[in-house]
């Protein structure tokens, strides 16, 4: 299961995703017209660039293991609110809310009691250091953090999940996806030993 953070939209756009209680309780068809608008900027998933280098990378890890890493991965966005663009700046954290957190924590705790994967790997530290505080603060008792925060537990499947994070595939400088040694490197790392050994 690989995480990043969010989707994102325009800030000039004058919507409802600025306002969490109206997007997350907010009317319904409000939303789906929203998501309608953009549809076209993403109808092409596969090729956006974070998935495809996520997949080209996990494609030559797997070599000729599994049929297709699309039957394989599960690709999710943690916060389930888009965030605005200023600038340059995409990051959720000048967007996030309590109620994204509540929401976010509640939301990925309930994937993953049902998909019961072997990792997973945010491609945000944000998101990932925000889903870490979730756990440990929630009342949630099926899913917990063991053995040095490296695993989640997940009690009523009795296993236990690798979780970890990479180095956004876009990241740029120092966090660079071809340079940092927690990006494409610890990424394979991760997949060989977490994804390909366990099945």
């Amino acid at each position: 299961m690989i995480i990043a953070e969010s989707n994102y939209l325009n800030d000039n756009v004058d919507s409802v995703f600025k306002d969490p209680e109206a997007w997350y309780q907010g009317e319904a068809s409000i939303i789906k017209q929203i998501l309608k608008d953009q549809e076209k900027k993403v109808s092409t998933w596969k090729y956006y660039r974070t998935f495809s280098k996520l997949c080209k990378v996990m494609n030559e890890v797997a070599n000729t293991h599994c049929k297709s890493v699309y039957e394989e991965a599960v690709f999710y966005n943690y916060f389930l609110r888009p965030a605005t663009v200023r600038g340059t700046d995409k990051s959720f954290k000048k967007d996030c809310g309590q109620l994204d957190r509540d929401v976010a924590g509640t939301a990925l705790c309930g994937v993953i009691d049902i998909l019961v994967p072997n990792i997973v790997i945010f491609a945000s530290k944000y998101a990932y250091d925000e889903y870490k505080d979730y756990v440990k603060h929630s009342d949630n008792t099926n899913i917990r953090f063991v053995n040095e925060d490296k695993y989640l537990e997940l009690v009523e499947h009795n296993t236990k999940a690798r979780i970890d994070f990479v180095n956004h595939p876009a990241a740029r400088g120092d966090n660079n996806w071809y340079k940092s040694e927690n990006s494409k490197q610890k990424f394979e790392r991760l997949l060989k030993e977490y994804w390909l050994h366990n099945p």
